[in-house]
């Protein structure tokens, strides 16, 4: 929402004396236009830029492509303590970027002094065990997603075939009947998470648990009967349902591969849809692969973590509900058609896509309070009925490892992306090391 206007003049065309050298500076960069190089200078979010002036407590002074970014203290940050003292107290924040598997045994040797992305609820035990040795603590904190994982049918996949199948309700509530969530809290989550589909949690004042359990019960029955009434009858010699062209009914399920959590529950996902004819694979890629492939159409069914803050209220916009951004797993297509304003993309072509639009505008035009309430609860309504993702297992704790060394780190905390910004509402510019040299530094 802000750039430094007196660094950013010389990107921009309206500003620079000579607009045909820009032009041309952005070509010579493969860029087809001077708002690339804009845009890639300015951005503020990536902060891969160590030049552009910044209002963060910290200045990036890696350029891209390091293994190891430095934050160095920026001595023009606006915040000061209550002894008026200017933060934030660390003079410098490194960041190690590592393959996600290494990340764990890196923490549980005391490498990072402060550590949460890359480290599971699996990983907790092991970390604990080398606490007092590696001279950190293991502190659990809250989430507060829709899913700790969740599955993401594609409801733009380009293949006609699967296209059909993937649309047809009965298909997106038998795979949902057909997984025994039960048995993943148990196995991976040692029973402390909340069975159910993707929706408010409990202590949200739109919860109801008609909404989070509605086609999230364990019903191989009835995940049978609604395969069938489909018609797909017919099964191959291992018991696997066939396709129309004969093929068997293989669901590819594509991830990010980042870590073995989501290896852990397919695994139990792909017995469970077993007793219903449907056989499951699973294909690793890298984040930015799988999201690219989601977007053209490509998957038939993804995972990845569940909608980002399931503590909803009227007032909240209901963006993670409705098909109004690229971003949504389910409905890329008719997310990216709402974004271009109808430049790229499809618009929704069901009566359900189109009703959440319009509850969406609704929404937005609503006076009240209780107009949005009421709003919410028939977006709520419609996702819990057509299945629009699959989730699984919510309120799953998420391991924090804090180095003993550093202070003001909260022992108990909610970890979200958004709200929070993981630790960013906790305020990192004033978390300090004791028993360090006099320039402290900050590993994550």
């Amino acid at each position: 929402i802000y750039r430094p206007a007196h660094y950013m003049k010389q990107y921009h065309v309206d500003y620079v004396e000579d607009p045909a050298a820009l032009q041309a500076a952005a070509e010579d960069a493969g860029k087809s236009s001077w708002v690339s190089i804009f845009l890639r200078y300015g951005n503020l979010y990536k902060f891969n830029n160590p030049d552009v002036p910044t209002l963060q407590p910290w200045r990036n002074t890696t350029a891209d492509g390091d293994s190891r970014f430095q934050g160095e203290r920026n001595p023009y940050f606006h915040r000061i303590d209550p002894a008026g003292v200017q933060l934030p107290y660390l003079d410098n924040f490194y960041l190690n970027t590592a393959q996600g598997a290494l990340i764990p045994a890196k923490a549980a040797t005391g490498e990072p002094d402060l550590q949460s992305r890359g480290v599971n609820f699996s990983d907790y035990t092991f970390l604990k065990e080398n606490e007092e040795r590696s001279d950190y603590q293991v502190r659990l904190w809250k989430t507060i997603r829709g899913s700790q994982l969740a599955l993401y049918p594609n409801m733009n996949v380009q293949d006609p075939m699967w296209a059909e199948l993937i649309r047809d309700v009965r298909f997106r509530r038998a795979l949902s009947l057909a997984i025994n969530r039960h048995e993943i809290n148990q196995v991976v989550y040692f029973g402390l998470g909340l069975e159910g589909n993707q929706s408010a949690l409990p202590q949200s004042p739109l919860a109801t648990e008609d909404f989070r359990q509605r086609y999230a019960n364990f019903d191989i029955d009835e995940a049978n009967r609604l395969l069938d009434g489909i018609g797909l009858t017919e099964r191959n010699d291992r018991g696997i349902r066939l396709l129309p062209n004969g093929e068997p009914l293989q669901i590819v399920v594509e991830t990010a591969g980042e870590n073995t959590e989501e290896s852990d529950v397919l695994e139990l996902i792909h017995d469970s849809w077993e007793r219903a004819g449907v056989k499951l694979f699973t294909k690793p890629s890298q984040r930015e692969v799988l999201r690219n492939r989601v977007f053209a159409g490509e998957t038939i069914v993804s995972m990845w973590f569940g909608y980002e803050n399931a503590m909803l209220t009227a007032d909240m916009a209901p963006e993670e509900f409705v098909p109004v951004t690229q971003q949504s797993l389910q409905w890329p297509m008719w997310g990216q058609y709402y974004e271009t304003k109808g430049d790229a993309g499809t618009p929704p072509d069901t009566p359900e896509g189109i009703e959440l639009m319009q509850l969406w505008q609704d929404w937005r035009d609503a006076t009240s309070k209780r107009e949005r309430q009421l709003i919410w609860e028939r977006i709520l309504d419609i996702n819990a009925s057509q299945v629009y993702t699959i989730g699984l297992v919510a309120e799953i704790p998420q391991p924090v490892v804090v180095s003993n060394d550093l202070v003001n780190v909260p022992v108990e905390g909610i970890y979200n992306w958004s709200p929070g910004a993981q630790f960013g509402v906790y305020q990192p510019p004033i978390f300090w090391l004791r028993d360090r040299e006099e320039t402290a530094e900050l590993n994550q």
